[in-house]
């Protein structure tokens, strides 16, 4: 694969099933994204948007296709391998946020770190690092109902970043914030960006897709439209 691409899918397949139907929740979707590019997904509920994120995260399994991340083949691998490869090279920003009630902030952005077996110091120099960097260390022993939304989000930030990954998803990480809170969020996502992480952005905001690099519009299962985006913020 072109060293300058993160992902190429070709033809894939996600599918739904009930006792009586078979739906496709991706069909066959070609998409193709480098190597610190931002791009956002959008299009109405039941679309296929995080669907489609949660394959290229490797949470869940594509039924059919192909799905190469850098030399990695996913498809046909196990839970196991594609978790393995999704614990350090992939942050995850939810709407929820995700955090743990019982951990403290410091705690919650540590996580990953845990998983990936890395030493006590330099968990510590990371973690105090991308939180610094999130203006949150002043707040590193509260607890997340200490915190307000927008707090709980540069937690949830300071937790994708911590495992410097290669590609950043982001599932709606204004959906739960007021709009001050949206603005600062999307900086901060844009400033991420800007120093070179990847990043793949479900949103229902046009403001939001606006600070992108590039548009996916879904509908359907069906990329309808891919184009850059020509107006900058």
């Amino acid at each position: 694969m072109n060293k300058d691409v993160l992902i190429r899918m070709e033809d894939v397949y996600k599918y739904h099933y009930t006792e009586s139907m078979q739906t496709a929740a991706l069909n066959g979707i070609d998409l193709e994204i480098k190597h610190g590019e931002f791009v956002s997904i959008m299009g109405p509920s039941g679309s296929g948007k995080s669907t489609l994120l949660n394959v290229i995260g490797m949470i869940d399994k594509m039924d059919d296709g192909l799905y190469q991340f850098e030399d990695y083949q996913i498809n046909g691998l196990s839970q196991k391998d594609r978790a393995s490869i999704r614990k350090g090279n992939m942050g995850f920003i939810f709407q929820s946020f995700n955090l743990i009630d019982e951990l403290t902030t410091f705690e919650n952005v540590e996580l990953p770190l845990l998983y990936l077996k890395i030493s006590k110091a330099e968990r510590k120099e990371r973690v105090e690092k991308a939180l610094e960097s999130l203006e949150m260390m002043h707040r590193k022993d509260h607890y997340p109902q200490q915190l307000s939304g927008g707090q709980q989000q540069r937690v949830a930030i300071a937790r994708a970043i911590v495992v410097r990954p290669k590609l950043i998803l982001a599932d709606e990480p204004t959906g739960n914030l007021d709009s001050k809170n949206s603005e600062a969020v999307m900086n901060i996502i844009k400033e991420l960006h800007a120093a070179g992480s990847s990043i793949v952005m479900v949103t229902h905001s046009h403001k939001d897709a606006a600070y992108a690099e590039r548009t996916i519009q879904l509908f359907d299962g069906n990329i309808l439209e891919n184009e850059s985006n020509l107006k900058a913020i």
